[in-house]
């Protein structure tokens, strides 16, 4: 059975309606430069002056991470 609405005018006859879904933006992967590990390890080393500490507060910055696109960990 169909509810219906008091109006001033009289009864109105209620309609649902579908909530519409919200459009999904599509996202793009960055495009990464073409450096290998080694390349950008030997940069942050000539960048650091060879301190290995400073090389590797420098790699595993965020900053380098929002850069790449990528997150590296060094073990060692």
């Amino acid at each position: 059975m169909v509810k219906t609405a008091t109006r001033k005018r009289g009864s109105v006859q209620r309609q649902g309606r579908r909530v519409m879904p919200a459009p999904r933006r599509a996202t793009q992967r960055k495009v990464t430069p073409a450096l290998t590990v080694g390349e950008l390890i030997a940069a942050a080393y000539d960048t650091a002056g060879g301190e290995s500490v400073e090389v590797l507060k420098l790699v595993t910055s965020p900053q380098m991470t929002r850069a790449l696109g990528r997150r590296i960990v060094l073990v060692g």
